[in-house]
């Protein structure tokens, strides 16, 4: 017998040739992918070339944004402006009147929009029956609701005075750059006429504790102190109370609440141009007192009682979270 292959038909001749066709497009169709890929992998190659080129100039325009923010900052602050006048009060006999009378006359600044209750419940109460009784209380209404006049009057208090604005604010329409000047105008119409050597704020749902003015008028006094602050105890609708403040101030870390200090440098006003550089009005004062030069000093006692319970939670407090503004 021959050991010679049996001839195929012409089916199987036909199959072979369509599998060597498949396996010539298959490969053809890889070879495809391949260099689809190649070019893809160039494209990306290059896709990151370009992006780490735009984040290189993104970073270096804001770094250039932040450097002009800055040099605007100074320019708004008047930083030498103010040390001129700082300078001068110290030259003035108003300022020796601050540190050698016994009892001088102390200014607080009560700004409020529409918690007429909280105002007539807490925070007046609380200034009035303190330990240190010479006093002046400045009512300063940011277009209040008439309920406002009728608290103060129902006090019946020689010591207490009341303005108003006729238009509130004001303030820019987003509420968080809004809650950075809260309460500025206002207390800035209470400062031009404070008649007090020394002069202090408070909110209208907040609580100053009976030894606020006496303590830091001594610590003022006794080290001549042109800025003096205490602790504040801030209390929360949920959560445990917080102590705050530090020496030296930091934002988030001192309050005006927790203050004294000199009427004499009623220059440094609250600004509403501090919501565009995202700074809190009353820190935004600290800050520019602190770079022109003004003498810090701080009590380790609690002073004022700062109320969040109707606005944060501890938790939210913590986060950051912006309060209503009202």
């Amino acid at each position: 017998m021959s050991d010679r292959p049996k001839p195929r038909g012409g089916a199987w001749d036909a199959a072979q040739r369509l599998r060597l066709k498949l396996h010539t497009d298959l490969h053809q169709r890889l070879d495809g992918i391949h260099s689809s890929l190649g070019d893809l992998q160039q494209r990306l190659g290059d896709l990151r070339d370009t992006l780490a080129d735009h984040s290189a100039r993104l970073a270096l325009i804001e770094a250039e944004a932040r450097r002009t923010a800055e040099i605007g900052r100074h320019i708004y602050d008047e930083e030498p402006a103010s040390r001129r006048r700082l300078h001068e009060l110290r030259r003035s006999e108003e300022y020796e009147f601050a540190f050698t009378e016994d009892e001088p006359l102390v200014t607080f600044i009560v700004p409020t929009y529409r918690s007429f209750e909280t105002l007539r419940d807490v925070a007046l109460p609380s200034i009035l029956g303190q330990d240190y009784s010479n006093l002046e209380v400045i009512v300063s209404g940011d277009a209040a609701p008439p309920e406002t006049a009728a608290v103060v009057a129902s006090f019946d208090d020689p010591r207490l005075v009341y303005l108003n604005r006729t238009i509130r604010g004001p303030y820019p329409e987003d509420p968080a750059k809004s809650w950075f000047g809260i309460g500025g105008p206002p207390f800035n119409d209470a400062l031009a006429i404070a008649r007090g050597r020394w002069v202090t704020a408070l909110g209208d749902d907040d609580a100053i504790r009976p030894n606020h003015t006496r303590d830091l008028l001594a610590a003022a006094k006794e080290h001549r102190f042109e800025h003096v602050y205490g602790l504040q105890q801030v209390n929360f609708a949920e959560g445990e109370p917080l102590v705050l403040n530090e020496f030296p101030p930091r934002q988030g870390h001192w309050g005006m609440q927790s203050s004294l200090y000199l009427t004499g440098l009623r220059f440094f006003e609250s600004e509403l141009t501090d919501a565009v550089f995202d700074e809190p009005s009353d820190w935004s004062k600290c800050r520019r007192m602190i770079r022109a030069g003004v003498r810090f000093g701080m009590i380790d006692k609690i002073v004022v009682d700062k109320n969040e319970t109707r606005r944060r939670s501890a938790e939210e407090w913590r986060r950051g979270e912006v309060p209503s503004a009202e």
